[in-house]
């Protein structure tokens, strides 16, 4: 037994408990529940595949002690996330196939657990989310009870809540390649500092959406346009490939103020944001993002 191995797989598991923890029971840190999976990865790639199995099992453990069940199968879901990434990364596989394998795998086995989740227990979890919602709704309501504009409130709602149904598989995707790629920076970083070389992420500015997205996205439109009412694939679709547009769009205009104008980042990413936010800007990204798909903009740039 390497006495190195099994220090490194110690302190990550450790790790990844006290994040656990502190993600549960404090309520301004919940986000750190999120990067369960990083030291699990760490421990895969610095000991091995068994060290990084047995820690995650470890902190599955620990939650059933001292949280709750649900919580614990929870945790144990990131930390096998984290054992996968791990893995792809012995593997010598490239950080956008690491990302993408990861996130299919991980869409799979939600869809994987909720079904089981129905069968063994005949729980819906959908149809929960969906009833926390309208419970959430209603009480809006009976707050705004003999508001003069009630009957447009109610509407708003209606159209939130509809809006929400139609973009939870959207919703699911962006939240699952967003926490993968959070991990996959923060696992980057701290090999880096260990002097573990992996493949790393393209920086923001030179991320660009495929070639064929631009053309799906267009397609999607059209046939959107024809249908009576909105479609639950179609939607989902144009929803995951607008964000991926606009992020793109965000790219290019950050690769021109650091590249072309030398803005400092901080200045830089200030400005980003306030595209984003506003309509009209963020719609005007989007555009940028198609159109970059096929022509690269930042040539014209150099």
């Amino acid at each position: 037994m390497d006495a190195r191995k099994l220090t490194n797989a110690a302190m990550m598991t450790a790790m990844a408990v006290v994040i656990t923890l502190v993600g549960v029971y404090v309520p301004l840190l919940f986000l750190l529940f999120f990067l369960i999976p990083a030291p699990i990865a760490i421990t895969c790639v610095r000991s091995s595949e068994s060290y990084a199995v047995a820690a995650s099992f470890a902190v599955f453990i620990v939650n059933v002690i001292f949280t709750d069940i649900i919580t614990a199968f929870i945790s144990l879901f990131f930390a096998l996330q984290g054992f996968l990434i791990g893995y792809l990364i012995l593997k010598k596989r490239k950080a956008s196939e690491i990302v993408i394998d990861t996130s299919v795998v991980s869409v799979f086995s939600i869809i994987v657990i909720f079904y089981f989740i129905k069968i063994a227990f005949n729980i819906n979890v959908i149809d929960q989310f969906f009833k926390i919602f309208d419970m959430s709704t209603k009480q809006v309501l009976s707050i705004y009870k003999g508001h003069p504009d009630i009957s447009s409130i109610k509407s708003t709602l209606m159209a939130l809540e509809q809006m929400v149904k139609m973009s939870l598989p959207a919703s699911i995707i962006i939240t699952v390649v967003s926490i993968i790629l959070i991990n996959y920076i923060v696992i980057a970083k701290v090999l880096k500092t260990q002097r573990v070389s992996i493949d790393t992420l393209p920086t923001f500015e030179n991320w660009r959406m495929p070639y064929i997205t631009g053309w799906i996205f267009i397609g999607a439109l059209i046939y959107q346009y024809f249908l009576e009412k909105p479609e639950i694939i179609t939607t989902n679709i144009i929803i995951l490939l607008s964000l991926g547009f606009t992020l793109g769009g965000m790219s290019v205009v950050k690769y021109y103020l650091t590249h072309k104008l030398n803005v400092k980042p901080l200045l830089c990413n200030l400005i980003l944001v306030f595209l984003f936010i506003f309509p009209l800007t963020s719609w005007l990204l989007t555009i940028l993002g198609i159109a970059d798909t096929s022509m690269n903009l930042r040539k014209y740039m150099l």
